[in-house]
């Protein structure tokens, strides 16, 4: 009976061969396979033979007769048949997991469960890294515990005084504006590998654009910054441009974890959809800034202008981070402890706070 199975599975692996040729990652867990059921079959036999040679001292020493040595090795035989066949039977169904890819991926060319493959932890809402299928054996859970790439996220930014966080209504000189921004992220485990805690370490770029309402500019002089009207013709944009290169830090905490055992380890199992939510810092340093006006002069000529700013806006940005997630989404309130603009500028909303998603996830 174990002979045919082992036939059997033998047939079965045979076709996937040919297409494990054309597919380095097939060819690797069928490899595992078959690894797996000679071992189990070589620890088996080593434990029979170890139980056969018992016997055969025990006849050798006149403890046992000619038929209780046939007995004996007859229910040691039978026993062992049974342990291989419950055991083998076990792998018997990841290599009908593995014939059932490689015949979806032959005709479709793509995984048939193409979410078991991927960490549903990217939180963003595009995806555009490669399958971990592709590149890293899809079965081990640790393939899935850490990642390196790029997010790109967009917010609404607002300007509120020190004290009040979300007070967008009082004193609004500037309009809701837009900040964008790419981080180059690495995402890992802190503990073990059972823990629901990560962190993610990054160094990226964000562009804030303010505007004036009420078809205001902005405008300065020697020693400050300020807001006043355009008297040069008809005003069709502007704005101020920042740009900041950005250290941000976050650690991340899972709230349902889920967990899944191979090779006699426990992981938390990052395939899964998850709740996330993430506390961070970050800090960053201004690189550029300009202020840019767009208007059509009283001759009929477009004109665009660009003029860097001198005085008015603080070197260096300092803040904190929220986030909440599910699955591929992730949405965020940052908040800047320190003023976008001095004491010399004459904005009365100094304070930055944004709130943005995660659009685009480039991961490797």
């Amino acid at each position: 009976m174990k002979t045919i199975k082992l036939v059997l599975i033998a047939f079965m692996v045979l076709p996937l061969g040919f297409w494990a040729q054309e597919n380095p990652i097939l060819k690797k867990q069928i490899r595992n396979y078959t690894q797996r059921i000679d071992s189990i079959v070589a620890a088996e036999k080593k434990l029979m033979n170890t139980e056969l040679d018992d016997v055969e001292k025990r006849f050798s020493d006149n403890q046992i007769s000619e038929t209780e040595k046939q007995n004996l090795n007859r229910e040691i035989a039978q026993k062992y048949e049974k342990s291989i066949n419950e055991k083998v039977n076990v792998e018997k169904s990841r290599l009908e997991d593995i014939t059932q890819t490689a015949v979806n991926d032959a005709v479709f060319g793509t995984p048939k469960n193409k979410e078991k493959y991927f960490r549903s932890s990217r939180n963003a809402i595009l995806e555009l890294g490669y399958d971990m299928k592709e590149i890293k054996d899809p079965e081990d859970p640790k393939n899935y515990l850490s990642s390196f790439g790029y997010v790109f996220n967009i917010s609404l930014l607002n300007h509120t005084s020190e004290k009040a966080f979300f007070d967008f209504g009082n004193h609004r000189q500037l309009k809701t504006g837009m900040s964008g921004g790419m981080t180059i992220r690495y995402e890992g485990q802190l503990g073990k590998y059972t823990s629901p805690v990560f962190y993610r370490l990054g160094l990226g770029w964000r562009v804030d654009e303010m505007e004036v309402r009420n078809s205001k500019v902005f405008a300065q002089d020697e020693h400050r910054l300020f807001i006043t009207d355009f008297q040069h013709g008809e005003l069709k944009y502007a704005s101020l441009r920042t740009d900041y290169i950005m250290l941000p830090a976050e650690a991340i905490f899972v709230l349902n974890p889920k967990y899944k055992s191979y090779q006699g380890r426990d992981y938390i199992d990052n395939t899964k959809k998850q709740f996330r939510i993430g506390l961070g810092v970050y800090g960053g340093v201004k690189i550029n800034d300009w202020i840019f006006t767009e208007y059509k002069n009283n001759l009929g000529n477009e004109v665009r202008s660009f003029e860097s700013v001198s005085p008015g806006l603080n070197g260096a940005v300092f803040g904190g981070k929220l986030s909440f997630g599910y699955s591929w989404f992730n949405i965020y309130v940052t908040r800047d402890f320190t003023p976008i603009f001095k004491e010399n500028a004459d904005v009365q909303n100094k304070y930055a706070t944004q709130i943005g998603v995660d659009i685009i996830a480039l991961t490797f």
